[in-house]
C-alpha cells in the first residue's frame, strides 16, 4: 500500500508541477511584445558584366548544369564602386540588399582575370 501512495502522491505533484510550467509559459507568451523583424542581410552575386549606364548594372554568370542567370542592380551615389575600372566585359561581385523597390547594390568589386598557367 505505501507504494500506491508514493505513486500517487508523484502522480499529483507532476500534474500541479506540468500545471503551473502551462500557465506561466502561456502567460510569458502573452505579455512578450512582438520581436521586430531584422533587415534583410546584404546578398552576393558574381558574374560578368553584360549592361552599365549610370543608374543599374546588369550582370550574368553560367554555372555548370544550370541556366545563364542574369540580374539587375540599382546603383546610386552609395554604392561603393571604382567607376573607372568596372566596364562592360569585367568581371565583378555585386554586393546588394534586396528591397521592394528593387534589388540595391551596395558595393561592385573588379574580381582579378584569370589567365591559365602553360604547361611545361
Amino acid at each position: 500500500m505505501t507504494k500506491f501512495r508514493y505513486w500517487a502522491a508523484g502522480l499529483v505533484v507532476g500534474a500541479l508541477f506540468a500545471g503551473a510550467i502551462g500557465a506561466v509559459a502561456q502567460n510569458v507568451a502573452s505579455t512578450s511584445p512582438t520581436a521586430p523583424t531584422p533587415a534583410p542581410r546584404p546578398q552576393f552575386f558574381a558574374g560578368t558584366v553584360v549592361e552599365l549606364d549610370a543608374n543599374h548594372i546588369k550582370v550574368t554568370r553560367t554555372l555548370v548544369g544550370r541556366p545563364t542567370e542574369s540580374r539587375s542592380f540599382v546603383i546610386n551615389p552609395a554604392t561603393k564602386m571604382n567607376k573607372n575600372v568596372i566596364k562592360v566585359h569585367s568581371r565583378v561581385t555585386v554586393r546588394y540588399k534586396r528591397l521592394p523597390e528593387g534589388d540595391l547594390a551596395l558595393e561592385i568589386q573588379l574580381r582579378p582575370v584569370i589567365t591559365p598557367t602553360p604547361k611545361v
